[in-house]
């Protein structure tokens, strides 16, 4: 143990007083005094005197420490003679101990070589022993097989005898079932034959009632045009004067004739059931055809009558059939003069001269529901969606021609001095639809022209065929009624049949379900067959494995009882012997050692106050590096990572994990795997769009949480880049 200078006495009083005196200049007390100047020198020398005491006290206290110091060196210094003394006898005594260590250790090791050998014996013997016991199971195991499959092999052959016996039974239903099926096809092919006949002649009876029906409205519509009383025109008086010559006023005989058009009335009444609607006005029924000459012809001779005109009109054949191919070539040509092609072009297919026929018309407004504009090279182009036109548009847009060629004097010639094979043609174009009164002069037709004149059926006669049409109209309802009452029980008699042929599938199909489904219940009997007889040839194996086994189990048991026998036993009492001899040195070891360990703690004893004094300084340091650890601490940002990143159309967007206690998260994103000119965008949401990309495009992002403390930000590490395409 080393003694405590002098020295470090005199220097500690030195330095303590400087301390005092260091304290009494800088005192935060005596500094603010100082600062303020409103303190007298004389309190200063006080406290300075004061101060001084409190060192001088000090200095006594040290001085009494010191000679307590010196007379805990002499102790010392006995005690380190005694712990000396003590430490010899140590020695000697562990010099004694060590002879019967060699003896105890020399004797271990022998008794661990005998029992390393018992050892090794023994584990030969549980081996062998392990060996013949699994072998004798494997044995015993096999031959447990051979009896399980014996008697699956029994019972198996039972159970496929069953089956069997099931499967003949139900293929004889199955069989059964299709003899059955088959005739039931027959019959169902034969109905089917009926069931054909039957709706062909119920449809054939349809189209007769529905074609009987058509003949029957056109018998009623011709019938009520013959009763009609408004299809003429009843001139006025000045009118018929002016025209006669026997009157020079125009426009009294114009204004006259207004009147009597304004106050007129159509055979063809709008909402009247023979009131025909018809989605294209070009399209008219051969009957509203055939009516709507007769109305024109009939309204142009009752002029005429009025007038004392002895030209003629006809209506015939041929004249009808100019009409049909004018309308025709004039709906399919694209010609600015439509109305002079179509008169040109069926003059040349009827064999006429195009200059034997004239043609006068007007335009009427069809009903419009909508109207697109297109342009294609350079041309404008108008599309429509029309709604219907009825009989009695067209009937009046027809008086409409009549009067207005009538209002003109210029004109009213051609209908009053008109001569000719007669027609009135409907067409359309765009948004109108035209009425055209063709006529045909007689001295410029073909030998082969049709000029069989077309009459207006009487009203008896048109009475006579309305009765007819409804006889046959009534009688093709009742020819209905038989074929439809004949198709309904063919129809009845094959869904009947229908019914019973599916019925009948369905049972052969769960009738030859129910037979794979028990064949495969099958026991495969030349498995067991051939698991059985390789069992039975691997038991002579086994079993000599089984003899070898048992044989070294004998053999081992020997030579363990050998091992057992020898030596052990006297190696065992020997090394007990030795056990007591080193036992009783330890116990003198110990004795010596107890008291060289009582000496040495008196002798530190008296070292406490130094090393606590010491301690307590240490203390001191550490606190205060720990307070500026702790200070310096650096702030750790929690992390996250993206759940979700999804390209969309010019865009992309991310979510992710929430953060403990972050303030906000950054994104940053570039199309450059390096991150080269990287944009960031912030937020304090857990996702985020970023749009105004390029389209198609693949990009490189980036995650980071931030937090903010003291108006410092600080921020986690960027997270792994993910990539994303946006569309």
């Amino acid at each position: 143990m080393k003694k405590i200078s002098k020295n470090v006495l005199l220097v500690s009083s030195v330095g303590l007083a400087g301390s005092a005196f260091a304290v009494t200049n800088t005192h935060p007390v005596f500094a603010a005094n100082n600062a303020s100047k409103k303190t007298t020198v004389a309190n200063d020398q006080a406290k300075v005197k004061s101060a001084q005491k409190s060192v001088d006290q000090t200095q006594s206290k040290l001085t009494q420490v010191q000679n307590d110091l010196n007379t805990a060196n002499k102790d010392l210094a006995q005690k380190e003679t005694e712990l000396a003394n003590a430490k010899s006898t140590a020695e000697a005594a562990n010099s004694k101990v060590a002879a019967p260590n060699k003896s105890n250790d020399e004797a271990q090791s022998a008794l661990k070589q005998a029992q390393a050998a018992t050892d090794s014996a023994n584990s030969d013997y549980q081996n062998a022993v392990k060996d013949s016991t699994d072998k004798q199971k494997d044995l015993t195991d096999s031959q447990n097989k051979v009896t399980n499959l014996e008697k699956q092999l029994t019972d198996g052959e039972k159970n496929n005898n069953d089956i069997k016996q099931r499967v003949t039974e139900k293929n004889n239903k199955i069989s059964d079932n299709q003899k059955t099926l088959s005739g039931l096809q027959q019959e169902k092919s034969e109905s089917d034959a009926k069931l054909a006949s039957a709706q062909s002649d119920l449809a054939e009876m349809k189209q007769k009632a529905d074609s009987a029906s058509q003949v029957l409205q056109a018998a009623k519509k011709d019938l009520s045009s013959a009763t009609s009383t408004n299809e003429s025109l009843t001139l006025p008086q000045s009118y018929i004067d002016y025209v006669t010559g026997k009157s020079t006023d125009w426009d009294t005989a114009k204004k006259d004739l207004q009147d009597v058009v304004n106050n007129h009335t159509y055979p063809f009444t709008d909402g009247d059931e023979n009131d025909t609607v018809y989605d294209d006005p070009a399209a008219l029924s051969e009957s509203d055809q055939k009516r709507l000459d007769f109305y024109v012809k009939s309204l142009i001779d009752s002029v005429k009558s009025q007038v004392g005109s002895t030209s003629k009109l006809t209506i015939t054949d041929g004249s009808l059939e100019f009409a049909k191919r004018y309308t025709q070539e004039y709906q399919n040509s694209n010609y600015v003069f439509r109305k002079y092609n179509a008169i040109k072009s069926a003059s040349s297919i009827m064999g006429l001269n195009e200059y034997a026929v004239t043609g006068y018309d007007i335009a009427a407004n069809r009903q419009v529901t909508s109207r697109s504009i297109s342009i294609i090279n350079g041309y404008i182009y108008n599309s429509y969606e029309f709604g219907t036109t009825k009989m009695s548009e067209i009937a009046k847009a027809a008086f409409d021609l009549v009067t207005q060629e009538l209002a003109n004097p210029t004109d009213y010639n051609n209908i009053i001095n008109n001569n000719g094979y007669f027609s009135v043609a409907v067409t359309t174009q765009d948004d109108k639809f035209y009425v055209c009164l063709l006529t045909i002069k007689p001295a410029n037709v073909p030998s082969h022209f049709n000029t069989n004149e077309v009459v207006k059926p009487s009203q008896d006669e048109l009475a006579t065929a309305v009765q007819k049409s409804q006889a046959d109209s009534d009688q093709a309802n009742k020819d209905i009624e038989s074929a439809q009452s004949t198709f309904d029980q063919a129809q009845a008699q094959n869904q009947k049949l229908g019914q019973e042929i599916s019925d009948l599938q369905k049972k052969i199909s769960d009738g030859q379900s129910s037979v794979a489904s028990l064949q495969k219940q099958l026991t495969d009997t030349a498995k067991l067959q051939s698991q059985i007889k390789e069992t039975k040839d691997s038991l002579p194996a086994k079993q000599a494995a089984l003899q070898a086994a048992n044989e070294k189990v004998q053999t081992t048991q020997s030579k363990l009882n050998d091992c057992k026998t020898a030596s052990v036993a006297s190696l065992t009492k020997k090394l007990a012997y030795e056990k007591k001899q080193l036992a009783h040195a330890k116990a003198v070891l110990a004795l010596a050692q107890s008291k060289k360990a009582t000496t040495k703690k008196k002798s530190t004893k008296k070292s406490t106050k130094k090393a606590t004094t010491k301690k307590a300084t240490k203390k001191a340091t550490k606190k205060k590096v720990a307070k500026k650890v702790k200070k310096a601490k650096k702030v750790v940002v929690a992390s996250s990572k993206f759940t979700s990143l999804k390209g969309s159309k010019k865009a992309f967007v991310g979510k992710w994990k929430k953060a403990k206690s972050v303030s906000g998260y950054q994104v940053r994103y570039s199309t450059a795997s390096s991150m080269k000119k990287a944009k960031t965008k912030s937020t304090k949401a857990t996702k985020l769009k970023v749009s105004g990309l390029k389209s198609k495009k693949k990009y490189y992002v980036q995650l980071r949480s931030y937090r903010k403390l003291s108006n410092n930000t600080y921020y986690s590490a960027w997270t792994k880049a993910k990539t994303v395409k946006t569309r």
